[in-house]
């Protein structure tokens, strides 16, 4: 008699690949829709996730890519770390709480972690991700604008920009044409107009996409993009006023910058030569504000004085409403010795007795209050690693154009608005203060930043770069 052969059943995790990168789409929709505020329910869903999906890639996961994408996580996880630990999360009134901060490392660590083992997911399709992060988003913005719109009319901005609205006699904190109404939560709020513009710019960030899809080819991918950029522009046209002019401002030079690479895609000098004098001008100006914000280095009075006695350094340094904040928040760090962040109230100055401390509303300042100085150089540190990574990722032919130019917009208009264009104080009214890592897009950023450190040992050169245009590439 022949012995009977048991076979025993393997379980084999990767089989389950297509169900968890489709439970990665559902999260990244749920984050980019800005529900519930709650890094406690982001960090344990990017938890959650990052371990099925570390279980369904480990074994494709090569050693050269982890190391390279170690040097962009460290920062994170180190600027997440001191964050939370920062005097603004653990004495402030109106922080996000102790609990909300220990979630601060683990959101960042596990949604970068999310980002690259999903780039080792066979049929992880960048372009579905797009879709619902953008779909997503473009709900957001179209519930936002039909909020505002009931309660005002188009163009309200500058209709009322000097009107405000009384409540028993007294009148508002802030004009009729600095507000708007948004999805806050679970809850319509109202919130500074600076802040509710920050959603339609990035959503504008997919026109991109239509320099790279032939309308006759793909007519439901083309009019998808350009529906959300239809969306993102009108609600910026809407509700224009002076300040949101510098955010629109932004956006257009980030949009520009953008398609100044994509034109000398196949060389990135240009680009490299303009992005390595931006970033030396802005340091420059960084070191004259820190300095020009000292009121105790004496050495420091000759050019303070040459500051002060020229009209026009004056008002770029002294005088406007821009840089005032921002010399505040220098002052305090470097006078008081508050390197590792600050609580948010009132300032206690010998002269001027307690001086209100508020943020400036440049995040890669207001960091200094939030994570520290150490904090913010990490956080700047990561980004450098990032941009590093941009380059080198359009620089290969492991994604399709469209694709990769989408991805480098934006994250590139997500991080330019975080640093430049941010407003920690979104509501009204309330005291409430939201750092830039409680803002969604940058989470969004971060994995698709960490998508692209996936390792490809021979790129698979996309010859036909029209196959794009094939109807099937849309389909969910």
């Amino acid at each position: 008699m022949e012995k009977e052969k048991t076979t025993k059943k393997i379980f084999n995790a990767s089989t389950y690949a297509l169900v968890v990168a489709f439970l990665c789409l559902e999260v990244l929709a749920f984050i980019s829709f800005s529900l519930a505020q709650n890094y406690i329910l982001w960090g344990s869903l990017s938890l959650a996730l990052a371990i099925l999906l570390f279980l369904v890639t480990f074994r494709q996961i090569k050693k050269d890519g982890v190391a390279n994408f170690a040097y962009f996580l460290f920062p994170l996880f180190v600027y997440g770390l001191l964050s939370a630990l920062s005097p603004f999360v653990t004495q402030s009134n109106g922080a996000i709480g102790i609990a909300n901060g220990v979630f601060i490392p683990i959101t960042f660590t596990f949604i970068a972690l999310c980002g690259f083992f999903s780039g080792h997911i066979k049929g992880f399709d960048l372009q579905k991700v797009f879709l619902v992060v953008y779909g997503a988003l473009a709900v957001y913005v179209l519930i936002n604008f039909i909020a505002t719109m009931v309660y005002y009319v188009p163009f309200y901005t500058l209709i009322y920009s000097n009107s405000y609205i009384y409540f028993d006699g007294r009148p508002s904190s802030v004009p009729i044409g600095q507000t708007a109404y948004a999805l806050f939560g679970f809850e319509i709020l109202e919130v500074s107009l600076v802040y509710w513009s920050l959603f339609p710019s990035i959503l504008l960030s997919s026109c991109i996409g239509l320099f790279f899809i032939k309308y006759k080819n793909n007519k439901k991918l083309f009019l998808t993009y350009l529906s959300f950029t239809i969306m993102g522009g009108i609600c910026l046209l809407f509700t224009i006023s002076k300040e949101s002019l510098i955010g629109d401002l932004v956006l257009i030079l980030s949009l520009g910058l953008i398609v100044l690479a994509m034109k000398f895609k196949k060389s990135h000098k240009p680009i490299k030569i303009t992005l390595l004098v931006l970033l030396i001008l802005f340091l420059l100006g960084c070191i004259l504000l820190a300095l020009n914000a000292q009121t105790n280095w004496a050495f420091l009075e000759p050019m303070q004085n040459a500051i002060s006695n020229n009209s026009f350094l004056n008002r770029l340094f002294n005088t406007n409403r821009f840089v005032k904040p921002v010399i505040s928040i220098l002052w305090e760090m470097f006078n008081f010795g508050k390197i590792f962040g600050s609580f948010v109230g009132y300032v206690l100055d010998a002269k001027l007795g307690f001086v209100e401390q508020n943020l400036s509303g440049y995040s890669i300042f207001d960091n200094l209050l939030t994570s520290g100085l150490f904090g913010s150089l990490f956080l700047i540190l990561g980004f450098v690693f990032c941009i590093k990574q941009m380059l080198n990722y359009l620089n290969k032919d492991i994604d399709l154009p469209v694709n990769k130019w989408l991805l480098v917009s934006y994250v590139f208009i997500t991080l330019t608005i975080v640093f430049f264009a941010y407003d920690g104080t979104p509501l009204v009214n309330a005291d409430n203060l939201y750092p830039v890592y409680m803002f969604t897009p940058l989470l969004i950023s971060i994995f698709l930043i960490s998508y692209t450190f996936r390792f490809v040992k021979e790129p698979n050169t996309i010859k036909n770069e029209e196959v794009i245009e094939d109807e099937k590439t849309f389909n969910l």
